[in-house]
């Protein structure tokens, strides 16, 4: 199982959704909820500049993304 879920509506956005209980604690702990411009049921919505830098930091970890 993949840590997160990672998409992209070609719209200047990144929707990034923390699928693993450990992605979660890291989503939190690292305070990304900063960069959350809108949410949805399922995903948290971040600018996609921001989402490149968050997928960056998230690789760094060894966790896992998939699209």
């Amino acid at each position: 199982m993949d840590d997160f879920h990672v998409t992209s509506p070609n719209d200047g956005t990144h929707w990034i959704r923390p699928v693993s209980a450990s992605a979660e604690t890291w989503w939190q702990k690292n305070n990304m909820s900063k960069f959350v411009v809108d949410n949805n049921e399922e995903h948290y919505i971040v600018m996609s500049k921001d989402g490149r830098n968050i997928c960056e930091q998230i690789r760094k970890t060894n966790m896992s993304i998939s699209d």
